[in-house]
């Protein structure tokens, strides 16, 4: 019996669909932000805030940058397996990325949600 999905959820082809996917939505925000930038009438300060403002751009935003940070999460875990071979120093330097992960994505919650 092949147990290996309970030990690695996230395994090699999962990850891989993961990272295109998070890419994917990543360039649809990134071009939709290109149009409609290109397209507002006055960027200035007051401009960006207006356009922030949307709830649509301040959630697609959020989901924007939680899935940069899964996208750099799945990357970093492969950084790390190929190049730091002790498992306790890399476990330690992975959880050190997640803390750092985590932190980041609450207080960029807390802007974004106000």
């Amino acid at each position: 019996m092949n147990i290996n999905w309970i030990k690695e959820p996230f395994g090699g082809m999962t990850q891989w669909i993961y990272q295109r996917f998070t890419a994917l939505f990543m360039l649809i925000y990134l071009l939709t932000m290109g149009i409609l930038i290109s397209t507002y009438p006055d960027i200035d300060y007051f401009g960006w805030i207006s356009i922030f403002n949307s709830r649509w751009v301040s959630v697609g935003t959020l989901i924007f940058f939680y899935l940069m940070f899964f996208h750099a999460w799945i990357g970093m875990l492969h950084i790390t397996e190929d190049y730091i071979r002790w498992n306790t120093i890399r476990r330690a330097v992975n959880f050190c990325f997640l803390i750092m992960i985590i932190l980041q994505l609450l207080i960029l919650s807390i802007y974004l949600i106000k």
